[in-house]
């Protein structure tokens, strides 16, 4: 799985590097994006390794 905090400094260093300063708004930015996408991942292989659906027709009530 991917590290939350490794993914984040690198991102801040980059930016860094291309000569940006970064501000509190700039970091909150980047934390919450790549928070974001993180969960998105997950919920998309929870998706993926779900087993298939199958509709299976109600019992009568009586």
């Amino acid at each position: 799985m991917l590290n939350r905090q490794t993914i984040e400094q690198v991102l801040i260093s980059a930016a860094r590097q291309q000569g940006f300063t970064l501000n509190g708004k700039d970091l909150l930015d980047i934390r919450t994006n790549v928070a974001v996408s993180l969960a998105a991942k997950e919920r998309h292989r929870q998706r993926m390794n779900a087993p298939a659906y199958q509709w299976k027709k109600p019992a009568p009530r009586r």
